[in-house]
């Protein structure tokens, strides 16, 4: 489900090149966030997959309860400015 507060909640793999480059980002930021493993938990898996039309896809970002699928650096960053998380 979806969170309604200004968490941020990656939900990736360690084995995928975006997720490790969108947790280095948010790192280098100093954003505080949450990062669930989907290979961990299938419950999670089928979560971003229901989110993404059946497709698995990673990064999934949920931001304050918007979802925010493997977006761009600049999504990102715009996304926190303008949420007023940086």
């Amino acid at each position: 489900m979806a969170n309604d507060t200004n968490e941020i909640i990656i939900y990736g793999s360690n084995w995928c090149g975006y997720t490790v480059r969108a947790l280095r980002q948010l790192d280098e930021l100093g954003v505080t966030y949450r990062y669930v493993d989907v290979d961990a938990n299938p419950e999670d898996e089928k979560r971003i997959a229901d989110w993404n039309n059946g497709r698995s896809i990673r990064p999934t970002f949920d931001i304050g309860g918007d979802i925010f699928v493997n977006p761009s650096p600049a999504t990102v960053q715009s996304e926190l400015q303008k949420r007023g998380l940086l």
